[in-house]
């Protein structure tokens, strides 16, 4: 059976959109003050749908100076995981609420932003226009927003300080919504 040259075109562009994609960030990106992990990778690959009083499913991430921490290397702490975009503009808007409430913490709080499904160069030129302190996460594969069942964004989870999930919000968080779910976790 003979193919067109257009299915075969057709076949290989498929192929080639379906194909893994590196997570880590190349270490020549500018990213201005922000701190983008230079990979990630999901460690909890389980099946079950994850809701408040699961444990949170783990992942690990990798800071450029090489360190490599895992979600559940944090327990103790109360974190934030907020999966957001740079396209998205309730992401973009809530990141400075988040930024505030990080600092208010003063070290007691964790604040971990995954980017849903972006290229490491995009993360670079969005981290070069903003001020936030808290590490920026690549997860170019999606696994991690997956096993969260992250369908929109912003989503934000809430996990206590012993790793179990407080609550999940969905849509841009205002202060008030903020500070109301970090009181929860205290």
């Amino acid at each position: 059976m003979k193919r067109s040259p257009l299915v075969v075109i057709l076949i290989l562009a498929l192929t080639a959109c379906t194909a893994a994609q590196p997570t880590a960030t190349p270490t020549e990106l500018s990213a201005g003050s922000a701190t983008i992990a230079r990979e990630s990778r999901l460690l909890d690959r389980g099946r079950d749908t994850v809701g408040v009083g699961d444990l949170a499913p783990d992942f690990s991430f990798t800071l450029p100076d090489g360190s490599t921490t895992r979600l559940s290397d944090l327990r103790g702490r109360p974190v934030v995981l907020n999966f957001w975009a740079t396209w998205c503009l309730p992401c973009v808007e809530e990141l400075p609420v988040i930024e505030q409430a990080y600092l208010d913490a003063q070290g007691d709080l964790v604040v971990l932003a995954i980017n849903r499904n972006e290229l490491p160069a995009a993360i670079a030129r969005f981290a070069a226009t903003i001020e936030v302190s808290f590490p920026l996460i690549p997860d170019l594969s999606g696994a991690i927003g997956d096993r969260y069942t992250v369908t929109s964004l912003p989503t934000t989870i809430f996990i206590h300080r012993d790793g179990s999930l407080s609550e999940r919000h969905i849509g841009a968080l205002n202060a008030s919504q903020l500070t109301k779910a970090l009181e929860e976790l205290r």
